[in-house]
C-alpha cells in the first residue's frame, strides 16, 4: 500500500488526480449535510441526543478542517479513518440497544465512507479496500449481531472501495504512461533538431568530399569511399539514441525480454543521394531481429557499391504484409549475368549468400537475388513475430 500511495502521490498533480480530490472536498460536507438531517429525523427514538451531537460536532470541524487544509498524506487520512470508525462504535453510547439492533443507522450515517473513497484514491484498490475493512469490523463490533441490511452496506463499502481504488489506479498509471510518452518526444524532437544540424553541416561536407573524391580519382578516391561510410555511419548514429530510449521492452517467448525498434527508421539511416529508402509506416521489431534485417540490407547495399558499378543508384522498399516484413533493394546498375551466383557458391565466395540470405533464413525467412541484364533486385521476407524465427533475438 505504501508504493501505491508514492505512486499515487507522484500523480497527484495531474488534473484528473485534482478532480477526484476536489470531488472528494465536495462530497465529504454534503454527506454531513445528509447525515445531519437523517439524525434529526430520528431524534426521538434516540436515548442520548447530547452525545450524538458532540460526534457530529467533531466530525463537522474535521470536515471544515479538511477544507482548509487540503493535506492528501497517509497520516492525515489515518487520523480520518480512525475518526470514522471511532464514530460508528460512539454510536452505541447514543442509541440503545434495542434501537441498535433493529436496525438504526449509526450517528456518523454514510460519512465514513468518503474515507474509504479517499483511501481507494491515495492508495488504490487495496487502500480502498483495507480502509472498508476497517468500517466494517466498526460496524461488526457495533452491532454485535448483522442483519441482511448489515450484510448490504458490508458489500456495497468492500466494492466502492475495491472499484474507485482501480479506477484511481488506472488514471495514475495513464497519467505516468502520458508523462513518460511526453518526454521522449521532447528528446526525440530534440535528436531531430541535432540531427537536422548535423545534416546541414558535416554529412554534407562528408558527402560533398565523397563525391569529389571519387571524380578525382586514385588515392583520393579512396579518402572519397572513407567519407561515404563515415557518412553512412553518422546518419545511423543520430537516430539510434531515440530508437533506444523511445523502445518498450516486450516479452519474446522463450527469450526473455527484448527491446523493440522501428526498422523503417533504421533503414532510413542508409539514405544517401544515391540510395532512396521508401516505407509505408513504423515496423517495430525486437532489435536483435531487426539489426540482423539491417545488416543484411547493409550488405546489400556495399554489395551494389561495390559491382553496380559507379553512377549506380539504389533503392531500398520496406514493407509489412501478411505477418512478414518484406525488404527489396534494387539497383540500376550495370546487372550480372545468371549463373554469377552459383559460380561464386562454387568457388567458395559466399559473401551474398551468407550476409544476406543466410542472414534471412537464420530468422525463419528467405531471401532472393534476381540478377538481370540492367540492375539487380535482392529481396528479403521474414515473419514479424520472432517465434518463426530460430532463437537469435535473444542473442547478444
Amino acid at each position: 500500500m505504501r508504493t501505491k500511495a508514492r505512486n499515487t502521490a507522484e500523480s497527484g498533480d495531474a488534473p484528473v488526480f485534482r478532480a477526484f480530490w476536489s470531488a472528494l472536498d465536495l462530497l465529504r460536507p454534503l454527506v454531513l449535510v445528509y447525515v445531519v438531517g437523517l439524525y434529526v429525523h430520528r431524534l426521538e427514538q434516540v436515548a442520548h441526543p447530547e452525545r450524538g451531537w458532540v460526534i457530529l460536532g467533531v466530525l463537522a470541524a474535521w470536515t471544515m478542517a479538511a477544507l482548509l487544509v487540503r493535506r492528501r498524506t497517509p497520516a492525515w487520512l489515518a487520523v480520518e479513518l480512525a475518526l470514522g470508525a471511532g464514530a460508528i462504535l460512539a454510536s452505541g453510547l447514543v442509541d440503545s440497544r434495542e434501537v441498535i439492533e433493529a436496525g438504526a443507522p449509526t450517528v456518523p450515517g454514510m460519512w465514513p465512507a468518503t474515507t474509504v473513497l479517499s483511501w481507494a484514491v491515495l492508495a488504490g484498490p487495496l487502500g480502498g479496500a483495507a480502509a472498508a475493512t476497517v468500517v466494517v469490523l466498526a460496524d461488526l463490533v457495533l452491532v454485535r449481531v448483522p442483519t441482511t441490511v448489515t450484510f448490504h452496506n458490508i458489500v456495497i463499502l468492500l466494492l466502492l472501495g475495491t472499484l474507485v481504488g482501480y479506477c484511481a489506479e488506472f488514471v495514475g498509471v495513464a497519467h505516468r504512461a502520458a508523462r513518460e510518452a511526453e518526454a521522449i518526444r521532447a528528446r526525440a524532437a530534440a535528436r531531430e533538431r541535432l540531427a537536422r544540424d548535423v545534416h546541414d553541416g558535416v554529412l554534407q561536407a562528408l558527402s560533398l568530399v565523397h563525391r569529389r573524391g571519387l571524380e578525382i580519382g586514385g588515392e583520393t578516391a579512396e579518402l572519397g569511399r572513407l567519407a561515404g561510410e563515415q557518412e553512412r555511419h553518422l546518419r545511423k548514429l543520430i537516430r539510434l539514441p531515440v530508437l533506444a530510449e523511445g523502445s518498450r521492452p516486450v516479452p519474446a517467448p522463450g527469450v526473455g525480454v527484448a527491446r523493440r525498434v522501428d526498422l523503417a527508421a533504421l533503414l532510413r539511416a542508409w539514405a544517401t543521394e544515391r540510395v532512396s529508402v521508401v516505407d509505408t509506416g513504423p515496423v517495430l521489431l525486437a532489435e536483435p531481429r531487426a539489426r540482423e534485417i539491417d545488416a543484411a540490407v547493409a550488405a546489400a547495399l556495399d554489395n551494389v557499391a561495390r559491382h553496380a558499378g559507379e553512377g549506380a543508384r539504389a533503392w531500398v522498399l520496406l514493407e509489412e504484409v501478411g505477418g512478414e516484413v518484406v525488404v527489396t533493394v534494387r539497383d540500376d546498375g550495370v546487372g550480372m549475368d545468371p549463373g554469377r551466383l552459383d559460380r561464386a557458391r562454387a568457388e567458395g565466395r559466399l559473401g551474398v549468400a551468407a550476409s544476406i540470405v543466410g542472414r534471412a533464413r537464420e530468422l525463419g525467412g528467405d531471401a532472393s537475388i534476381t540478377p538481370g541484364p540492367r540492375g539487380t533486385v535482392a529481396e528479403l521476407r521474414v515473419p514479424c513475430d520472432p517465434t518463426h524465427g530460430t532463437g537469435r533475438e535473444g542473442a547478444p
